[in-house]
């Protein structure tokens, strides 16, 4: 007996066997691990959604062209939404880095000088991605502020588990499945599955590539009240999958910068040397030498891009990122700088898009890629909610 046929909307065949596959695939997933809805329009439930006022900010942001970021404050003060700096920097640092993400996909892992630069999220590249889809920067990313959020501490063993989902189970993920992976994070996932220890990551220095630090931005905003606190799990979250002492080191220094971008720090400040409010840190606490050499000397800050690598290494993306930041002076502007050197696109940009996000503020972020960004509105979430934790703490 032949298989009974369906077609979707677009005329594209679907078979039985392909819904079977799908619905078996939607069931490994509880409610709790998906992308809640915007708003509930759809829904049955009476309790109001925390993203429901994003409906009539979309539409204010559509309809005004280009405004100003005190133009934007003064909306979301009408519509009664917190519009205070630290909640714009914390929207701007995880909005920033699914923005980056799918800005950088079209070019990933192709060679500089090899392609026409790009000025806008046109998706397309290696995974064929629709505009504003993301890739698996943002998906770790967004898997790591749900632990904290969820879990209310840092609590590795939570986070590997929702990164083993996501591989597994395309949970968080744009489009349903993990369709990029890298090759440490999926060691690590194995020895975490092999040994149940979420201090997993390979120690190699070889292994020293840029997959904890592209997911960073989470910590230094649940850790908004302490620089040592975002500065001590900024390293156990990158040990859960990257053990290379480059790749600790480059996220402990990392998540101090956007610890201080998201303060409000100037961009002289953060880059003149390795960044502290707190005298003597670094002596206390060193980084290691090849981090600090790349911070100390700045030799980015005289660099042309062609003397710019931006690798899946580790240190290639944190001084690919500096160079892009400091030789730019809008949030868009840099973000190009980064996405157009090529190699790896995406987590170039992603990593820009964490550390510019948190200096500007989402509401500077230009407009017409924001709203090209599939899921936008859960970065708003994450957001508040990050922000309900560390408040709920100061109060208890």
């Amino acid at each position: 007996m032949s298989e009974k046929k369906y077609y979707n909307d677009f005329g594209e065949l679907i078979t039985s066997s392909a819904i079977i596959r799908m619905l078996e695939m939607e069931n490994k997933i509880p409610d709790n691990l998906r992308f809640p809805p915007m708003t509930n329009k759809f829904s049955n439930s009476r309790e109001p959604i925390k993203t429901q006022w994003m409906s009539s900010y979309l539409v204010y942001r559509t309809a005004v062209p280009k405004p100003t970021d005190e133009q934007c404050k003064e909306y979301y003060k009408r519509i009664q939404v917190d519009c205070d700096d630290d909640i714009n920097r914390f929207r701007g640092a995880l909005l920033g880095c699914a923005v980056g993400d799918a800005l950088g996909t079209t070019l990933e892992f192709q060679a500089p000088g090899t392609f026409e630069p790009i000025n806008g999220i046109i998706g397309g590249g290696p995974f064929n991605l629709k505009a504003g889809e993301w890739t698996d920067d943002t998906s770790m990313m967004y898997c790591l502020a749900h632990s904290l959020v969820r879990t209310k501490v840092f609590d590795p063993k939570d986070q590997m588990d929702l990164y083993s989902k996501w591989w597994k189970d395309g949970v968080f993920s744009v489009n349903g499945k993990c369709f990029d992976i890298g090759n440490t994070v999926i060691h690590a996932l194995k020895n975490y599955e092999r040994t149940g220890d979420p201090i997993a990551g390979d120690k190699d220095p070889n292994s020293a590539g840029n997959g904890s630090l592209m997911r960073l931005s989470p910590i230094p905003i649940r850790y908004y009240y302490s620089f040592e606190d975002s500065i001590k799990y900024a390293a156990l979250s990158s040990k859960t999958t990257h053990g290379a002492e480059e790749a600790v080191d480059a996220c402990r220094y990392f998540s101090g910068l956007i610890w201080g971008a998201l303060h409000g720090e100037s961009k002289e400040n953060l880059l003149d040397g390795v960044y502290s409010p707190i005298e003597g840190y670094w002596e206390k606490n060193p980084l290691c030498q090849s981090v600090t050499d790349l911070i100390i000397n700045a030799k980015y800050k005289t660099k042309k891009a062609s003397q710019i690598r931006a690798s899946g290494y580790v240190m290639h993306t944190l001084e690919a990122v500096l160079w892009a930041f400091y030789h730019s002076d809008t949030f868009e502007d840099g973000a190009l700088l980064a996405v157009n050197l090529g190699e790896d696109a995406d987590t170039t940009g992603a990593v820009y898009g964490q550390l510019a996000g948190a200096y500007y503020g989402e509401r500077v972020i230009n407009y017409d890629w924001v709203k090209k960004i599939r899921e936008l509105h859960v970065f708003y979430l994450k957001a508040m909610e990050l922000k309900e934790l560390i408040k709920s703490e100061l109060t208890n």
